[in-house]
């Protein structure tokens, strides 16, 4: 608001009044010197401003990078976490598997188990009735290796 008053002032001037031309060129001097160190600021704010638009727009694309750092990681955490999931489903399906195989396992062994006491039982009674005929046949055939029975 002071430029445009001294602006008034020298078109006053100007317009034919009656003020000194030393006055008018004294202002006009002022003016200009105002001026130019208005231009000097905005010069300097110019600058200032380019400068922080130049750092704002590095920490932009740092931020961008950075982001899309993040988002690559995130793609592959994903990824990773899918995978493990699968292989996880993969092992509880052999777990499970492996489970039926050692129950049937397990319940073959039990019946060959049974079979085997059922059998050994079985040897056991034929093996006293052949005590048993040996021995009745030593009676007979070779008395010395006779043996009574308990009564």
């Amino acid at each position: 608001s002071q430029g445009r008053h001294r602006i008034d002032i020298v078109m006053l001037a100007l317009s034919g009044k009656k003020i000194g031309f030393e006055k008018i060129i004294t202002m006009i001097d002022e003016l200009v010197e105002t001026l130019k160190k208005e231009q000097v600021d905005d010069e300097s704010k110019q600058e200032y401003c380019g400068v922080q638009f130049d750092q704002t727009d590095d920490k932009k694309k740092a931020l961008e990078r950075q982001l899309s750092d993040l988002q690559t990681v995130l793609e592959e955490t994903k990824e990773g976490i899918a995978t493990a999931t699968e292989e996880i489903a993969a092992l509880l399906k052999g777990i499970n598997e492996l489970d039926k195989s050692v129950a049937q396992a397990t319940e073959q062994r039990q019946a060959e188990n049974a079979e085997y006491k059922d059998l050994m039982a079985s040897n056991g009674a034929a093996k006293e009735l052949i005590l048993f005929a040996k021995n009745r046949m030593n009676k007979f055939y070779n008395p010395k290796l006779y043996k009574a029975a308990p009564k």
